[in-house]
């Protein structure tokens, strides 16, 4: 649909320009034509014609174009091929964003006179490439650098337009596949509908509207809606979120955590803003959103800040700012939240993305390592081209990727967004026949623009005797590198939680509350996961004599007792627990399954719980906290007659004594 569109417009733009040649009046600029396209002006005429043309062009100096565009009329009138009136034409056209009459004036004036002003080719150049005329453009751009007596910086910025409109000739030539598909009446209205977001589990989609509401007189509102599935998947009618979220102020670019916790917007013009525009938060409490507040310095500033997005392990807020020390108009950033709440002060992102022109608009993906987001100042098609970018295991960008035609077209395409499984993006289009201006639209995104595949882990956690919800933290860390990707806390009334679980490394899932022992899981998900999501129910033992819990995430070589790297992250909870804890006394046991001698076996248990003892002391726990302990296979919770039951029984405990 969409390419039966742009070819339609092109159509339409050649009969035009065809009838310009050929006919004898110009349908897009109001200018007589000569047969053949061959306009030669009478020298009688040109002094008279010139003096209607210089009072022209100061009134519109002046800022006058009502009074310039009479001028110029009076002036075509004495001699209708003097070239410089269409110039101004061209520029007046500009002024009033009549795009198709600007470049049609440029040509008419170069037909006349293909030297009388070497710059029109490169005006010319610059707005067929603004409305998809690539080949035009590229000969316009030839033509013009062929001056000899163009300035350095002009030629500069012309030669770096060319080889853009040439990048953009090449992606049109190697479209990518994109089938946009509306989101339907129940989001799409005859307003605007835009920066669409759907969260972790794919159940809520939010978004902002832009409408016409009630009062005296009716005034255009922006609010932020949002949208669930039915059981069946199909998207319900939407709602306006209520209050605090929507205001009587300006709010916008609305984002929520992936674990669904936090909410962010850019508020504007406020009485406790900072800037032009300021990063607001906002905390889910139960089912009801606390009040906004402004997030405050380092991040928010004098400058104008935007756009914000934060990463699914919750400690990285990505936005977009003005402020100086960047590298263009307007630049992406990063800030870390400290455990203690604190925003450290903001890092750009680099000049791998953001360039002298302006980036906008970051989606990091719940992978936490796939970065979409917009550009004018990389290679595209031309405007605000998307893009793509992922980062390597040392926080290192790769050189931004364009989405491709026709994902991207001349116009601005500004925001995008992706699902969890990675397959399906979102994104708003006034150009593709929807149900008013601005609509939303989803389509399936091609495998090589696909982040890594997220899953998700939904689920409760309750005390194992009373049932009562816990807001208990989560972790989700890497046992390849050791890193936290998710830190979280469970809702308070429900302990409802939502987790990220990415499918390509293994975690450790840690869940912990004061006064109870914490919870420990081995967490590996297979690509079958994508549509099989994770439901758990976690039980947490209050802390008393006798509870015992299985260490998960302790790894120990067959046959060895040296404790692998990947056991870190369940090392360094046993710590903080034994820290936390300081009147607690434990036992940690070894235990194995049945494969060798008895002695063999708890030889080899006692070793292993000795080294997570030694651990313990080495970081400073009093070893009269510790009893060591090595059952061998005396104490089998699973059958030792295949693999699974096996695995099962090669385990390290911890019991309160």
């Amino acid at each position: 649909m969409y390419r039966s569109l742009k070819t339609r417009f092109r159509t339409v733009f050649a009969v035009r320009l065809v009838a310009f040649c050929v006919s004898a009046a110009w349908s897009l600029a109001g200018t007589p034509a000569l047969a053949q396209g061959i306009c030669k002006p009478d020298p009688a005429n040109l002094r008279k014609a010139d003096f209607h043309y210089q009072k022209a062009l100061a009134a519109y100096q002046e800022g006058l174009n009502n009074q310039a565009w009479k001028l110029l009329g009076i002036a075509r009138k004495v001699e209708p091929c003097y070239a410089k009136i269409y110039l101004l034409r061209a520029v007046l056209f500009e002024d009033e964003r009549k795009i198709d009459s600007a470049i049609a004036a440029y040509r008419y004036a170069l037909d006349i006179d293909p030297d009388v002003f070497p710059n029109a080719y490169y005006s010319l150049a610059k707005l067929e490439v603004s409305t998809g005329r690539y080949a035009a453009a590229d000969g316009h751009f030839t033509r013009f650098l062929s001056y000899p007596s163009i300035s350095a910086k002009l030629r500069e910025q012309a030669q770096l337009a060319a080889l853009r409109n040439r990048e953009a000739m090449s992606l049109e030539d190697t479209s990518v596949p994109f089938r946009p598909r509306n989101m339907g009446p129940n989001i799409n209205t005859e307003y605007d509908e835009y920066l669409p977001l759907v969260t972790v589990d794919d159940q809520m989609m939010y978004f902002t509207r832009r409408y016409l509401k009630e009062g005296n007189p009716p005034y255009l509102e922006e609010d932020f809606f949002f949208s669930l599935r039915d059981t069946n998947g199909n998207w319900m009618p939407a709602r306006r979120m209520a209050e605090p979220i929507n205001s009587t102020e300006n709010e916008g670019a609305l984002c929520i955590s992936p674990d669904g916790r936090y909410l962010f917007f850019a508020g504007c013009n406020r009485s406790d803003g900072m800037g032009s525009c300021d990063i607001y938060a906002s905390i889910r409490r139960g089912e009801e959103w606390g009040r906004p507040f402004n997030i405050g310095a380092p991040v928010n500033t004098s400058a104008w800040e935007s756009q914000p997005c934060m990463s699914s392990d919750g400690k990285t807020l990505y936005f977009v700012s003005n402020r100086p020390d960047g590298f263009g108009r307007s630049d992406i950033w990063k800030s870390e939240l400290s455990d203690g709440g604190i925003w450290s002060k903001p890092v750009n992102l680099g000049s791998t993305i953001n360039t002298s022109g302006d980036e906008s608009s970051p989606f990091l993906h719940p992978d936490g390592k796939t970065l979409y987001f917009s550009s004018n100042g990389h290679g595209g098609m031309g405007g605000m081209d998307l893009f793509v970018s992922r980062m390597d295991e040392n926080g290192n960008w790769s050189a931004p990727q364009n989405l491709g035609y026709p994902i991207n077209t001349y116009a601005d395409e500004a925001t995008l967004s992706v699902n969890a499984k990675g397959d399906t993006a979102y994104f708003s289009s006034d150009n593709l026949d929807g149900f008013g201006k601005k609509d939303i639209y989803s389509f399936a995104l091609y495998e090589q623009a696909r982040p890594s595949s997220v899953s998700f882990m939904k689920g409760f956690v309750y005390d194992a005797d009373t049932r009562k919800p816990l807001a208990a933290r989560f972790e989700l860390i890497s046992l390849k590198t050791g890193r936290t990707r998710v830190a979280s806390v469970a809702a308070s009334k429900t302990g409802d939680f939502l987790v990220c679980l990415p499918v390509d490394e293994p975690f450790a899932l840690n869940v912990s509350f004061p006064g109870y022992l914490f919870y420990s899981e081995h967490i590996a998900l297979d690509y079958a996961y994508r549509d099989k999501p994770m439901r758990k129910e976690i039980l947490l033992q209050p802390i008393r004599s006798g509870m015992s819990i299985v260490l998960n995430n302790i790894f120990y070589r067959t046959n060895q007792y040296a404790i692998e790297e990947s056991s870190a992250a369940e090392l360094n909870r046993l710590l903080r627990f034994m820290l936390q804890n300081k009147d607690v006394r434990v036992e940690i046991s070894g235990h194995t399954d049945n494969v060798g001698s008895a002695a063999l076996n708890r030889e080899l248990s006692q070793h292993r719980a000795d080294a997570v003892a030694a651990y313990l002391v080495q970081k400073g726990i009093d070893a009269s906290r510790i009893k060591a302990v090595g059952y061998g296979f005396d104490k089998p919770v699973a059958t030792n007659e295949t693999e699974e039951g096996r695995a099962r029984n090669r385990r390290t405990e911890l019991k309160i004594l």
